[in-house]
């Protein structure tokens, strides 16, 4: 099926370069450099490109109401953040290596045993044995060793809308932070009230996480919804155009579901889980939040649950048995049988008790609302739905 492509046209959200100087000279950016636009073209065309696509959607689906939001590339330090560099300009920091490990990955996966077949690829197996090896370690050797799999890129019939689609997320995922009215609320003096202890302190980060999540969620299904019926199903031949609605949503919920195992390649010791809710909790929050879009928009929410099971499928493929992946996207429950190593499935048991561990977040959002409401720079907050923590 067709891809959605970069539009060309002028760059309009790139940081400036006096913002860029700023963010630099100010030490907020935690890198090495800042790339001036000249400079980030010059090196990154194709994803500066993918980042204006999903900039241009947000100032449609979700404006600013006070203030400007920009992105810039960097060179080191973290590899996506929302950083403030002036009162009312804001900057979504990227490494342009991270954009590209998910590149890597999301396009050699694509050419792995189930996946292939799903999305009708052609088939490239590893040069290497990953028998026995958990997710995550298989997820890095894809991301970080280009040697071990043939480009994937260059391999027919692989999409870059999952690509598209990860990416999506984690840009939606920092604008959140900016419009919800996070940035502004760790820089105020409400925000010691919520940082008295170092579990108070943890507890804060992980619910305005979430918040940004269930953010990035609904703005992601809203831009690829929009980009499909307005870019890609004018171009399908009438009688495929339901074949391929399935294989597009498919796609990019296979996009979203591979950015909670991307960041988790990514993330540091330090900050997972104290200051992020663990993987899979933040994963169960987002397919609660996408099964509830996906039923009032009248969309199949069996894509959810297909998307989780095509990735966790393809990495089997690569381990050989889903107990060996030790994750909990893969395998949420532990099930014992005589006498034997007990067994991984994937159940409704696993989920709602994932599920419970965001009762906390969702106390101490009843505390947060009314203060970020303060801070709220576009769209609306989540209504407050538990006592308060």
């Amino acid at each position: 099926m067709p891809d959605e492509k970069p539009i060309e046209s002028p760059i309009l959200n790139y940081a400036p370069d006096h913002l860029v100087t700023k963010t630099m000279n100010g030490g907020r950016s935690g890198a090495v450099h800042v790339y001036t636009l000249d400079e980030a073209t010059s090196k990154f065309d194709y994803f500066v490109r993918r980042f204006e696509q999903v900039f241009s959607g947000l100032k449609w689906a979700l404006p600013i109401e006070r203030g400007s939001v920009f992105f810039a590339f960097v060179g080191g330090g973290v590899p996506f953040r929302a950083a403030p560099v002036e009162p009312d300009a804001f900057v979504i920091l990227a490494d342009p290596r991270a954009i590209d490990y998910a590149l890597v990955l999301t396009s050699r996966l694509q050419v792995l045993g189930p996946m292939a077949k799903r999305f009708r690829t052609e088939s490239v197996e590893p040069t290497k044995d990953y028998s026995g090896m958990y997710l995550l370690d298989i997820a890095k050797d894809l991301i970080f060793h280009e040697e071990l799999v043939r480009e994937s890129i260059e391999a027919n019939g692989v999409t870059t809308n999952v690509f598209f689609s990860l990416l999506c997320y984690v840009i939606c995922h920092e604008y959140a932070h900016i419009a919800h009215g996070h940035l502004d609320f760790r820089l105020s003096n409400d925000f010691r009230e919520f940082t008295a202890t170092q579990q108070d302190s943890e507890l804060t980060a992980r619910t305005l996480e979430m918040d940004a999540d269930a953010s990035a969620v609904t703005l992601t299904f809203t831009l690829l919804e929009q980009i499909f019926l307005a870019g890609i199903k004018p171009r399908i031949p009438a009688e495929r155009v339901e074949e391929f609605t399935a294989q597009y949503r498919l796609q990019y919920l296979v996009g979203i579901t591979l950015a909670h195992i991307f960041l988790d390649s990514l993330a540091g010791k330090d900050t997972v889980p104290r200051y992020h809710p663990m993987t899979y909790v933040r994963f169960v929050a987002f397919q609660i939040v996408l099964l509830k879009v996906g039923e009032s928009q009248g969309i199949d929410t069996d894509f959810v649950e297909e998307a989780r099971k095509l990735v966790v499928d393809t990495f089997v493929h690569l381990s050989g048995d889903v107990s060996n992946l030790h994750h909990p996207i893969a395998a949420n429950t532990l099930v014992h049988e005589g006498e034997g190593e007990p067994v991984g499935e994937y159940t409704s048991l696993g989920f709602h008790s994932a599920a419970a561990h965001l009762e906390d977040c969702g106390r101490r959002w009843t505390r947060l609302y009314p203060i970020l409401a303060k801070f709220l720079r576009g769209g609306r907050l989540a209504p407050p739905y538990a006592d308060p923590l």
